[in-house]
């Protein structure tokens, strides 16, 4: 599958799912996993969305993330791969920095203007439409860091993103993002049988990375890998939340409930289920420095 036709698949799925699956099922400000406290993940038919335990997990994510890159006032950051704003307007009030969020996909965009205006930031947040895995629309040297969460697994060619995000640093600039994988080693055979099917249901990018060609593709573009690390288990809830949503799912399709898309939606929460329980999907974070030479 080549780039273009990876990009509009990327954005027919958000369009179609991003109210109803992510905003409604999942949290209206972001649109990935959290990092839970002890009790702290929702209870089985607890309305996600509403959920105060999961909204402070994934706060906490984002701060897991950024944490290391230091993000100041005087900064200008960019979020790529930004979908529905969270992110960006969260390090606005945090940090007071200036946030340009980058996505393809204009329901997302439009969700995400109308919640920067909402919480009083538009002044330091803009967003603009870019493919993130083509080119970034900022000039050499430009950005103080960016920040990529849950994102560029849904592109094909991440050793042009890397590069992209080299060109648009300032020597010395970061990157701190987290990405779905594949374990190092991770087989054909189990490849083909437990990732392809995930990657398709959640229209991601066939060829998935693991830490160790994340790690080379990062050194190839410019950066130094200051920390590539996976979240302690503290993830593991996320886990636990999937299963929820399926056995919740599966109990509707016993008592003959219907809704659109109910079916397609039981097939895609079990393939990254399955794909996670056996070994075959893991959550990581890194974060780097462009090196002043590059």
């Amino acid at each position: 599958m080549d780039q273009e036709s990876q990009s509009d698949k990327a954005v027919a799925y958000f369009e179609e799912h991003t109210e109803g699956l992510y905003m409604s099922g999942w949290n209206p400000d972001h649109i990935h996993w959290g990092l839970f406290e002890p009790d702290e993940c929702p209870a089985y038919n607890e309305k996600l969305a509403n959920s105060k335990g999961l909204a402070r997990a994934l706060v906490r994510m984002v701060e897991a993330i950024v944490e290391p890159a230091n993000i100041q006032a005087r900064h200008h950051v960019v979020d790529a791969g930004c979908g529905v704003g969270g992110t960006a307007i969260h390090l606005a009030k945090t940090r007071r920095c200036r946030v340009t969020g980058i996505n393809l996909t204009p329901a997302q965009l439009e969700l995400a203007a109308e919640k920067a205006s909402n919480e009083e930031v538009a002044d330091r947040v803009s967003f603009e439409r870019a493919d993130c895995s083509k080119s970034l629309p900022f000039a050499d040297g430009s950005v103080d860091a960016v920040v990529n969460i849950e994102s560029a697994c849904h592109y094909d060619n991440r050793d042009r993103f890397l590069r992209e995000v080299s060109r648009i640093l300032k020597p010395s600039g970061k990157l701190a993002a987290s990405d779905w994988m594949v374990p190092d080693g991770l087989g054909r055979e189990k490849y083909a049988r437990w990732v392809s099917p995930m990657c398709e249901a959640w229209a991601l990018s066939s060829a998935l990375e693991s830490p160790s060609t994340y790690r080379e593709k990062l050194r190839s573009a410019g950066f130094e890998v200051m920390e590539f690390a996976d979240f302690d288990g503290k993830d593991a809830d996320n886990l636990r939340l999937l299963e929820d949503g399926h056995r919740l799912l599966a109990v509707a399709r016993f008592y003959g409930f219907e809704f659109p898309g109910k079916e397609k939606l039981i097939d895609q929460i079990r393939t990254l289920r399955d794909a996670w329980r056996n070994g075959s999907y893991e959550l990581n974070r890194y974060y780097a420095v462009k090196r002043p030479s590059a």
